[in-house]
């Protein structure tokens, strides 16, 4: 047997709903206001339709809230609204073809479960997303703070090797950092190799002579150092300083 739900849902609606002589909001309100030409033209129309007595009704209902429940007419259209709908889906639907009683009888309670069903499908996403977004909050707020302590590392600067030099470097110098207890010097080459690697306590350092043998001309280095404070944590950087070697001088 087919589903005849749609089949009712649309003869109700057609049968409740407005038709092309149904009055508009303006003109209702015109007649609910007591206007002789809009009362000559709608009155009887509105007495024999159901549709613009229950859009008269709200319509006074809005116009003038204070007057509480609902007055004698509007609860008359009400339940000729009832009746009208029960005698029409008995007229359109034949009886060897009409629904169920077990079906039509849970139809509106379907409906409800259904819409319920829904609610609470909503609620629990909600409830998740709000898990999710406190329960994630405290630890994106570490790694930020942890990230933007890298980023406000205090730069220093390299005072050489740098840049192009004529003479090939013995030693490095670096702007000394007040916080800082020990620096870690790094020398890499251009696709950041690392060729040597130290540490040191003050603001320079020696480079050994088998270390000074690898730079030679036009070949691009560079330097790296990093402070640290006596807990060992980062106070300092001076990032990758290139330099190149544009002679053979010693």
């Amino acid at each position: 047997m087919t589903n005849r739900e749609p089949v009712e849902m649309n003869i109700v609606a057609t049968a409740l709903g407005p038709t092309s002589d149904c009055a508009t909001i303006e003109e209702l309100e015109a007649f609910a206001s007591g206007a002789a030409n809009a009362r000559d033209r709608w009155t009887k129309h509105v007495r024999n339709c159901a549709y613009c007595r229950s859009e008269l009704h709200l319509l006074h209902r809005f116009l003038a809230p204070e007057l509480g429940d609902t007055t004698s007419g509007a609860s008359k259209a009400a339940e000729l609204l009832r009746k009208r709908s029960g005698d029409v889906l008995k007229k359109a639907l034949p009886r060897k073809d009409s629904i169920p009683w077990r079906k039509s009888a849970f139809f509106v309670r379907r409906m409800a479960w259904m819409s319920v069903a829904a609610a609470v499908g909503l609620l629990i996403v909600g409830a998740a997303v709000l898990f999710r977004s406190t329960t994630n909050q405290p630890k994106l707020e570490a790694e930020n703070r942890s990230r933007q302590e890298v980023f406000r590392s205090p730069r220093f600067a390299v005072f050489s090797p740098s840049g192009e030099v004529r003479r090939r470097p013995k030693e490095i110098r670096w702007e000394p950092v007040p916080q800082a207890s020990v620096y870690q010097v790094r020398l890499l080459e251009v696709d950041r190799r690392e060729v040597w690697k130290a540490r040191a306590t003050g603001d320079h350092i020696d480079l050994p002579v088998a270390i000074q043998s690898r730079i030679v001309p036009a070949k691009t280095l560079f330097v790296e150092v990093t402070a640290f404070d006596s807990p060992g944590n980062q106070v300092g950087t001076t990032g990758l300083v290139r330099f190149r070697l544009t002679t053979t001088g010693n």
